[in-house]
């Protein structure tokens, strides 16, 4: 289906699933390889590039970076700021240098500091 993204509204369906007809003009599912195989490779180059020492973890439809912090929740506004933050900001530091680095355009990155709306 085509997404599009609207200025202040975010990602949007122009023509959305309304009804049980409406699946007729999905296309087939086999296609997902020849549709989407750059994304497998590039999974596949990533999992061969961590080899094994950290997990892979993707979300279709998120940005091109999404850092989680887990348990911002259970820590406060204290502890977070302590023991949470200070690694948060070096990952960004890390990601934006890196990237730089290697000549690439910078990617969006936002935190998702679950139960830490106190860290916006």
């Amino acid at each position: 289906m085509e997404v599009t993204m609207i200025p202040g509204k975010g990602p949007t369906f122009p023509e959305p699933l309304r009804e049980e007809r409406d699946l007729e003009r999905l296309r087939d599912p086999a296609a997902v390889a020849s549709e989407l195989g750059y994304v497998f490779q590039a999974i596949t180059l990533t999992r061969q590039q961590l080899a094994g020492r950290v997990p892979l973890i993707g979300f279709a439809g998120a940005p091109a970076l999404q850092l989680f912090e887990s348990h911002a929740g259970h820590l406060g506004p204290q502890l977070f700021n302590m023991f949470a933050l200070p690694y948060i900001r070096d990952v960004a530091k890390r990601v934006k240098a890196g990237l730089q680095e290697a000549g690439l355009a910078p990617v969006p990155m936002i935190i998702f500091a679950k139960d830490g709306h106190f860290a916006l």
